[in-house]
């Protein structure tokens, strides 16, 4: 029987090789800056081109949805169903990043080229979020490899609006409850805590926004002189 430290090899020898760094570096170079609207097709080519050819090489069926609230990018969802009594992982990914702000890089980078300088790698995405989706994916790849088989369903989620607040997500989750049940979320996103110690959460982080109205008095009173 295959073990644990025989699929770790795997994962170790695709870093060491350098095809991690090569892989990494094609993401990074579509510039899915979801804040620039002239951008929005560099979303939907991220899905079409590099996610989905991934989640279907590891066996999954792949669809891509439009997004149900205008403002917001596609999502791409994928399943692996090995056995309908299995457990069912949902893992989750955004490929969209925050404005590259070429020419503000340090040395002069481009923030679209992948660029290592000692144990640091530099590139727009590197640690929000295509690194890490694509390293969950990849080791399942070497699951796969070494095994044949998961050992569970796996679903996947991969949206496109995060960096602009998830427009849609909710909505779409909520129309596709059945399609996304899961026993467990595992979603990596968000930064260190420290940049040499992986940071681990066994619970999901969350916002809920509001909107307060205090009526006081009749008509529009500046606030920096009635109240503060």
């Amino acid at each position: 029987m295959s073990s644990r430290n025989e699929a770790i090899q795997r994962a170790e020898t695709y870093f060491d090789s350098g095809a991690f760094l090569t892989d990494l570096a094609r993401l990074i170079a579509i510039p899915t800056e979801s804040q620039e609207p002239y951008q929005k097709h560099q979303l939907m080519r991220y899905l079409k081109e590099e996610m989905r050819p991934l989640l279907e090489r590891l066996g999954f069926k792949t669809h891509i949805f439009d997004n149900p609230n205008p403002i917001g990018g596609p999502f791409l969802f994928g399943e692996r169903i090995e056995d309908p009594s299995f457990p069912t992982v949902l893992t989750y990914g955004h490929g969209d990043v925050v404005r590259g702000q070429a020419g503000n890089w340090m040395g002069g980078r481009d923030p679209f080229v992948l660029e290592e300088d000692g144990e640091r790698i530099y590139g727009r995405g590197t640690a929000d979020n295509k690194c890490q989706h694509l390293i969950n994916l990849q080791a399942l790849g070497c699951l796969l490899q070494e095994k044949k088989q998961l050992g569970f369903n796996c679903k996947v989620i991969i949206e496109t609006s995060e960096e602009t607040g998830s427009a849609g997500l909710q909505e779409f989750f909520d129309e596709h409850k059945q399609m996304l049940a899961a026993d467990v979320l595992i979603a990596s996103d968000g930064p260190r805590l420290q940049s040499d110690t992986p940071t681990v959460f066994t619970g999901a982080r969350g916002a809920q926004t509001f909107t307060l109205q205090v009526n006081l008095r009749d008509g529009a009173n500046h606030s920096g002189n009635w109240g503060g």
